[in-house]
């Protein structure tokens, strides 16, 4: 018995046979079918606790807040929840996830991307923290209903990404103010009554340079600094947002977690003591670096094509798993038996999308003679797996499970053809 991925060992070859936080990956299938995303319990908790207490090594108010988006099953939710997390959501329907499995509303982050008024408004009357990325943003607040509190997402003009390009900073990403706005904007909220604040950026994503987290420490503060001495504001907390890279290749490094920490912090204590800034708490909000490695997706080989190219086919596709269709993005493959066999056949690995996108990998050498029947697993999925999938091709979603020593949970149904049309309204006038 041996674990066989990076540092995760939930994830075993027992005999040849995969097996998750002590559940056969065979027998999961057998109960709960094909496709079937799987998540282990333990395994978050464990990236949580790593996290949260290598930071507070070095800086003991710091807090983690999940972001939503990378996966928001209740369950998995819930989890991080109790482990202590606050919540980074990205809409409305995410801060009332975390609402309903009881996350306060201070605990909550609202950063949404164009939001309307009506949302921003919500989110004040539920006393969520407001987090800005756009001046104009300050129109849509009621001025007789200032919050107390108020952040705003600064974008620095630069970013940095793992190998999918997710760069969330620069003249051409949609994100965040713009460095020259943001005296005005923190001026401007002063004048209509917030107290207190708080200062986010977030350039990136999947980032695997320990060194490019002080680095935006660095910037942000060289960016707020001056307009905190200017104005005379209280900063209440600091976020840096996520990034913390994972490592999706067997070739790939662990993230140095103690490394970012010491840095961040070093950094971050430096440039407090040069602007003359109280110490605020220290948010980060992580989403892929908690959940994407505690989880697997696992499907059946339906067909083989043989000719120029071996097209490899399961009964997963882009509508299960968009990530490598959107970004080229990679995710290890093992078949779930056998697997002491020697990867030497190249395959390309499609699934049953109408659409020569729906690729998940090519050439990717696997074991020989391959059949329908087979079972595959793709790691690392526990992160924009399921949130990203469709229903296109009229394809019902994926069953999740929750897993852990050995014991198996079913928390999200697989979705059928009723779950597809339940919400569509056929008029009468086409039903006679």
């Amino acid at each position: 018995m041996t674990h066989f991925w990076h540092s995760v060992h939930q994830l075993q070859n027992v005999d040849g046979n995969l097996v998750i936080d002590g559940c056969s990956a065979s027998a999961l299938m057998e109960r709960y079918g094909s496709p079937l995303y799987v998540y282990s319990e333990n395994r978050i908790r464990e990236n949580f606790r790593r996290l949260q207490s290598t930071f507070r090594k070095y800086y003991s108010n710091y807090h983690v807040f999940f972001a939503v988006k990378a996966n928001n099953n209740p369950a998995i939710v819930k989890i991080l929840a109790e482990e202590g997390a606050g919540m980074d959501c990205s809409c409305l329907e995410e801060t009332e996830i975390a609402r309903s499995l009881g996350v306060e509303s201070g605990r909550q982050l609202f950063t949404a991307v164009f939001p309307t008024p009506a949302s921003i408004q919500e989110a004040i009357d539920r006393r969520i923290i407001l987090n800005l990325e756009n001046v104009r943003d300050l129109e849509l607040i009621n001025e007789e209903n200032t919050p107390e509190v108020l952040s705003f997402r600064v974008n620095p003009g630069m970013g940095s990404s793992g190998k999918e390009g997710l760069i969330f900073a620069g003249p051409n990403a949609k994100f965040g103010i713009q460095a020259s706005e943001v005296e005005y904007a923190y001026a401007e909220a002063k004048r209509r009554g917030v107290t207190r604040f708080g200062v986010h950026m977030m350039t990136g994503s999947n980032v695997h340079d320990p060194l490019y987290f002080a680095e935006i420490m660095e910037m942000l503060m060289d960016i707020i600094g001056p307009v905190v001495q200017k104005l005379g504001i209280t900063l209440e907390f600091i976020n840096i947002g996520g990034s913390l890279g994972v490592p999706y290749q067997p070739e790939d490094p662990e993230l140095d977690i103690d490394k970012v920490a010491r840095c961040v912090v070093d950094m971050l204590r430096a440039k407090l003591k040069e602007y003359d800034i109280p110490e605020p708490m220290l948010i980060q909000e992580p989403g892929r670096y908690l959940v994407a490695d505690a989880g697997v997706l696992l499907t059946t080989v339906s067909s083989l094509k043989e000719g120029e190219t071996t097209f490899l086919g399961v009964d997963a596709g882009m509508n299960t798993l968009l990530r490598p269709a959107l970004y080229d993005s990679y995710h290890h493959i093992v078949p779930t038996n056998g697997m002491d066999r020697k990867n030497t056949c190249p395959y390309n690995v499609v699934g049953q999308i109408c659409e020569n996108t729906d690729l998940f990998s090519k050439g990717r050498k696997l074991p020989e003679k391959l059949k329908p029947g087979d079972h595959l697993a793709f790691l690392d999925v526990g992160a924009y797996g399921y949130g990203m999938s469709s229903q296109y091709n009229t394809r019902p979603r994926a069953a999740e499970v929750l897993v852990n020593d050995g014991e198996a949970y079913l928390i999200r149904k697989r979705e059928n053809l009723e779950d597809i049309l339940n919400k569509v309204i056929i008029p009468e006038h086409l039903t006679t």
